[in-house]
């Protein structure tokens, strides 16, 4: 199979906002007079949406959180995404990759302006062709809309396209798309069947291989 456009989710794949949204959120607690949570925490539930994160982090249940889902995107929109924040190796792959002719996209669960906000800030956001938050259509991953969304956005189908992501929530997206899956080992897995990956990576840069490109 020739692969000519790839499509990535974000935050564990091509962003460690980990660090980032763990800063936040422990402010947020402060406020609240509570401890400060490890950074692993952070990681765990980072994949699963942000009324589950920030359920999570306040020690509330999800669905009375939406007041608190706000305030932590009001925060992460005022604060800069540091350069820092990409994995090693992936401002460059995405130009490379861009630069050869593959067509690139972003489907994500965290909302479209925030999405393209990292991206900007990060410099990435030039090399993309689409840009596909948990808002941008009726339903978000795991459900197969965005990855169409996104293809149909490109002008690829999935017999050219592969997803790159680091959880389950992506893995299901792909099934559901019948997308093949790439999964990032360095993100923030919450139980990836590696067995039914159709690759494993565990560096941005190894997608080369995957498309032919070296």
């Amino acid at each position: 199979m020739s692969i000519d456009t790839i499509l990535f989710d974000l935050d564990g794949t091509l962003l460690d906002s980990a660090p980032l949204v763990r800063t936040i959120l422990n402010g947020m607690r402060e406020d609240l007079g509570l401890a400060p949570l490890p950074l692993n925490c952070y990681r765990q539930w980072s994949s699963l949406g942000g009324a589950f994160l920030v359920g999570n982090a306040m020690e509330m249940e999800s669905q009375n959180v939406q007041t608190l889902v706000h305030e932590f995107r009001r925060r992460y929109r005022e604060l800069p995404t540091p350069t820092n924040t990409l994995f090693p190796g992936v401002l460059e792959t995405v130009a490379a990759l861009a630069a050869a002719g593959i067509r690139l996209g972003i489907c994500s669960n965290k909302p479209e302006h925030l999405c393209r906000k990292a991206l900007l800030e990060t410099g990435l956001i030039d090399f993309l062709g689409c840009v596909v938050g948990g808002d941008t259509v009726s339903n978000p991953k795991p459900h197969r809309q965005p990855l169409d969304y996104a293809l149909e956005t490109l002008g690829s189908t999935t017999l050219t396209a592969v997803l790159v992501g680091d959880s389950t929530v992506d893995q299901r997206a792909a099934h559901a798309a019948q997308l093949p899956f790439v999964f990032f080992t360095g993100g923030y897995d919450d139980g990836v069947d590696v067995g039914s990956a159709h690759w494993c990576i565990d560096a941005v840069q190894q997608v080369f291989d995957i498309v032919g490109q070296r």
